[in-house]
């Protein structure tokens, strides 16, 4: 396994779906260093303010360290965004308290789909209206983004038992209909293209041999729609036909 080291709470989801074996690897979207500088310097200018606002420097001290509490806790939380790679699917999403990832079964998700691109924000406005968009998984700060059309639900015991995504049938709902996933980070993305290729050839998915070679480099999206179809074409083409057997 490489990528960052599972934390607690990725290790008691993992072990909550044993039928998606072991984790291979984690990709996160931690606050980047820019993201970093700027809530320093969001501190520093606030408490400066009340220092040129007739305060004291007294002043500024003590509530400073609330100020730096805030901005720390807001980052945590944005940056809790994560991809575990599993033997025999993924999840993601948030792993911050109070908060639930997703969970994509490989026999869901479309290995010849998967995309790495950049910049993430402009996904979405390139494939809107052709392929149903499903879950976007960034920050302000998330730039080099893997994109791939699957089908998945709230990573809880009852929401996967209730709705069958773990066997082989046909998935009844909207809301389980296969569409574009997206998950977005200010780190490069070739070690999890390469994770998801590993473990995706592993478990037998069709397509996913090759597949690293497909996704990467990373293409620079224009943002036009126009273009998705040049730009785009395994998560169209997957989006039109349908995911995994899904």
């Amino acid at each position: 396994m490489t990528g960052e080291r599972p934390g607690r709470k990725v290790r008691a989801l993992a072990a909550r779906f044993p039928e998606l074996g072991a984790v291979r690897y984690v990709e996160g979207n931690p606050p980047s260093p820019a993201a970093v500088v700027i809530a320093v310097l969001v501190v520093l200018t606030f408490s400066a303010g009340i220092v040129l606002g007739n305060g004291e420097p007294a002043d500024a001290a003590l509530v400073a360290p609330w100020w730096v509490l805030i901005a720390a806790v807001i980052l945590w939380f944005l940056g809790s965004e994560k991809v575990v790679v599993l033997e025999r699917g993924l999840l993601i999403g948030s792993v911050a308290p109070f908060l639930t990832p997703f969970v994509v079964p490989f026999h869901r998700l479309d290995a010849a789909s998967v995309t790495a691109y950049r910049p993430v924000w402009k996904l979405p406005q390139m494939v809107a209206g052709g392929v149903p968009l499903r879950q976007g998984r960034s920050t302000v700060w998330g730039w080099n983004g893997v994109a791939f059309v699957a089908s998945g639900v709230r990573a809880t015991r009852a929401a996967v038992d209730s709705s069958g995504i773990l066997g082989p049938g046909a998935l009844a709902g909207e809301s389980l209909r296969p569409g574009v996933w997206w998950f977005g980070t200010w780190r490069r993305t070739d070690g999890l293209v390469r994770a998801l290729e590993a473990a995706l050839a592993d478990a037998g998915a069709p397509g996913a041999r090759g597949l690293a070679g497909r996704a990467l480099p990373q293409v620079m999206l224009s943002g036009n729609p126009a273009d998705a179809g040049a730009q785009l074409p395994g998560l169209l083409a997957a989006g039109g036909a349908g995911a995994g057997g899904a």
